[in-house]
């Protein structure tokens, strides 16, 4: 191949022919300034082009989704009445391309036998290098399941490994449809694999926090503040900096961004001495050795079937590749690859989990022998001891007696069949502290999991396995928050305000009947908060700080919390967190981890913002309340009392509540003629640097238990309920047992910090 390359030449090959081209090359110490290309490179210079501007524009001035406005671009060079009108369009606001600089010589195009050809009208001084012709002649091997196929295939590597370098293997697979049950059985043959991971961006849990936040706040710079900086952090960056003439944060731009994401997929880390997992399309070395699975009808060759805004008739009339044409380049590729290459082992499945599949038509068109062969049961112990579990399933349960039963039984007497030991087994620390990247971020909610179960911390917050929620209460939560953080701006309106947030969320007629209940209702709950503020002293208002603390040990720690509304006077400072749902103010079991929101607070206020001034009160507030609507102004106010905890000195609480004797601002605020109320919550000085002291111990313990990997299954029963599986999503996957659970001790506040009055 490399004698017919010389210099100057550009050659158009797809990337894994170059890499080969270039070792090659490489090996035989030459010389050759040559270019290349893959056919999109090709086209993209020879022919009108477009840019991300390009697209923009069209997307915006016609009202076009992205999907059409892409096909429209790809084929502006058409001449058709609707094309031509948008390249006109674009010629004139000069956001077409067009290469005049690229006229190369000598073109030698490889891999690609048929060009189209609009093509090669464009292509003067050409050379197709195709391959000789060959006839190897291989064998099909046929199995019931997916499962049976995927199994014979690693015992065949295995014993290919003893005489193939696993650097010369190559799993073929149709679809992605293979990736789950190829993972799962590959490790219990031990076969470490290499896949190209086709899972996009937009897939991940970082890309739809960035676009949520973006949604929201319509300022790029803010969504990035609040997303997670990691590998999809960097390759949002990479997008959003292509778009960076956009200044206006509209729907269109969000269409393209999430389009985006969804091509852009996740970078693969690579896996030493890992098996590389290809699509058939990737086929090329002949040195390779290639395990070809899935070889059914529909799946190889690959099916193509006409969709799109331009039809095959248009196509076919401007000399592009039809569907019809597209399927007869796919067969005959594969028939190349199948009679050309020597190393090469075939199979395909009868059925897998979903749905039933016929033998690929190209096994009868190339005359192929077809072998059901026995599974080998010699390269895998615990695969074995999967297959005789099942086996003696349908044999207990079905009477169905398989001649592997009594080949494994003899062999696998531990087995243990219909027991199961629940208990957390262990994590190796190393791994966990590399899976983690040597950091953690922590939160309140993060440690709530935490203590209710550490088992049900690692699935939510280490393996990340809680589905995203958008909910429309969640919805209500975020909405009634973004009013009241810009309540004390100075052009504050809530009409305004209330609308931007939901311009671009979809909601039913039955959601939006009640969003503009609760609209109503939130205008009664800032009349109610104005007339609070206007009962304090403290005028300096904060809303939504968010505050981090490090502490870093063996792991990289950050804790981080988000204070609704911070409300300062001098020294002072009073903590409030809006609630739409229900709101528990007991500080009772802070050592035991629970009811913990309001001292992660406190730890915040007192050691990431201001750590000299004094805190003199910290609350919950309701939003949503039952009362109707129409009750009185003040059964109303009432419901929006202050829950929480005051300080015990009434020069303090005169500033910030000027009502206190019979307060109209905190709830159970009142005086005797002998002094404060029996029900109001007061608090010293003293017992909140407890708390926060506090705190930072339960953060310590759970940083403790993460380095070293421990999650064992351990929920908590108090006053008789089993707190921590109430509302717990991942219940079904501990089966806990009696003697898991914690029974915790009622701990009251006064206890905690020893003083009978607090």
């Amino acid at each position: 191949m490399l004698e017919s390359i010389k210099d100057g030449d550009l050659v158009i090959t797809q990337n894994h022919i170059k890499e080969n081209i270039l070792k090659e090359i490489s090996k035989e110490k030459k010389l050759i300034n040559c270019k290349f290309m893959t056919i999109e490179e090709f086209k993209k210079n020879s022919l009108p082009y477009y840019d991300e501007q390009s697209l923009y524009f069209l997307m915006k001035k016609y009202n076009l989704k992205y999907s059409a406005a892409k096909e429209y671009l790809d084929n502006i060079f058409l001449d058709e009445n609707h094309v031509k009108t948008y390249y006109e369009e674009l010629k004139k606001e000069n956001l077409i391309i067009n290469n005049k600089y690229f006229k190369p010589k000598n073109i030698i195009i490889i891999g690609y036998d048929e060009i189209e050809p609009y093509l090669l009208k464009k292509i003067n001084n050409i050379k197709v290098i195709k391959e000789k012709e060959q006839n190897y002649n291989h064998k099909v091997y046929e199995f019931e399941t997916e499962t049976d196929e995927l199994v014979y295939v690693a015992s065949k590597i295995i014993e290919d490994l003893k005489t193939i370098d696993i650097e010369k293997m190559r799993l073929v697979i149709p679809n992605d449809d293979y990736l789950l049950e190829l993972d799962r059985i590959f490790k219990l043959f031990k076969i470490p694999i290499q896949i190209n991971n086709n899972q996009s961006i937009y897939s991940t849990k970082t890309a739809h926090t960035f676009l949520k936040e973006l949604k929201t706040t319509k300022n790029i710079n803010d969504a990035l503040q609040n997303t997670p900086q990691n590998d999809i952090y960097n390759q949002i960056i990479d997008i959003l900096n292509k778009y960076s003439f956009i200044k206006e944060i509209d729907s269109t731009f969000t269409e393209i961004l999430e389009n985006e994401f969804k091509n852009k997929k996740i970078k693969t880390k690579k896996i030493e001495g890992g098996l590389k997992v290809i699509k058939p399309n990737e086929i090329y070395d002949k040195e390779n050795h290639y395990y070809i699975l899935g070889f059914n009808q529909n799946l190889i060759p690959k099916i193509y079937e006409e969709s799109g805004i331009i039809p095959d008739n248009i196509k076919e009339k401007h000399g592009i590749f039809t569907t019809t044409q597209k399927n007869k380049n796919e067969k005959e590729n594969i028939k190349k690859i199948l009679t050309h290459f020597p190393n090469i082992y075939i199979s395909y499945k009868l059925k897998d989990n979903f749905e039933s599949y016929y033998p690929s038509a190209l096994i009868e068109d190339l005359n192929l022998e077809v072998i059901k062969d026995k599974i080998k049961l010699n390269h895998s112990n615990d695969y074995n001891k999967l297959l005789l579990g099942s086996l003696l399933d349908d044999y207990i349960n079905y009477n169905e007696e398989d001649e592997n039963i009594n080949k494994l039984y003899p062999n696998y007497q531990d087995l243990e069949y219909k027991t199961y030991n629940n208990s957390f087994k262990g994590l190796d620390k190393d791994k966990l502290k590399q899976y983690l990247k040597g950091e953690i971020t922590l939160s309140y909610s993060s440690m709530n999991n935490f203590f209710l179960c550490p088992f049900k911390y690692y699935i939510e917050n280490i393996l990340k396995l809680k589905e995203r929620e958008d909910t429309f209460p969640i919805l209500i939560g975020n909405l009634f928050h973004h009013c009241l953080q810009n309540l004390y701006n100075k052009d504050f309106d809530l009409d305004t305000t209330f609308t931007k947030f939901l311009e671009d969320k979809e909601l039913s007629a039955k959601e939006e009947f009640f969003v503009q209940k609760l609209k109503n209702i939130l205008k009664k709950d800032i009349e109610v908060i104005n007339m609070q503020d206007n009962l304090s002293q403290f005028k300096n208002k904060l809303t939504e700080r968010k505050i981090v603390i490090e502490k870093n040990k063996n792991l990289k720690v950050k804790f981080v919390g988000i204070v609704d509304k911070i409300s300062m006077l001098d020294n002072y400072i009073i903590i409030t967190d809006y609630k739409t749902g229900n709101i528990e103010t007991t500080l009772d079991n802070i050592t035991d981890g629970l009811n913990m929101q309001l001292p992660t607070y406190i730890y915040l206020i007192k050691n990431g913002f201001e750590k000299d001034k004094k805190i003199v009160g910290f609350y919950l507030q309701k939003l949503l309340n039952n009362e109707k609507i129409d009750s009185t102004k003040d059964e109303y106010a009432n419901n929006l009392k202050l829950n929480g905890y005051t300080i015990n000195d009434e020069n303090i609480i005169k500033l910030i509540d000027e009502t206190y004797e019979d307060s109209k601002v905190i709830k159970g605020m009142k005086t005797t003629k002998t002094g404060f109320y029996a029900y109001t919550k007061l608090i010293k000085e003293e017992e909140i640097e407890k708390i926060s002291n506090i705190v930072s111990d339960n953060i310590d313990k759970v940083i403790k238990a993460v380095e070293n990997a421990d999650f064992k299954i351990n929920p908590k029963r108090l006053d008789n309920q089993l707190i921590s599986c109430k509302y717990c999503p991942f219940k079904d996957l501990c089966f806990y047992k009696e003697e898991d659970i914690t029974t915790l001790k009622q701990k009251p506040f006064k206890e905690i910090v020893g003083d009978e009055n607090a």
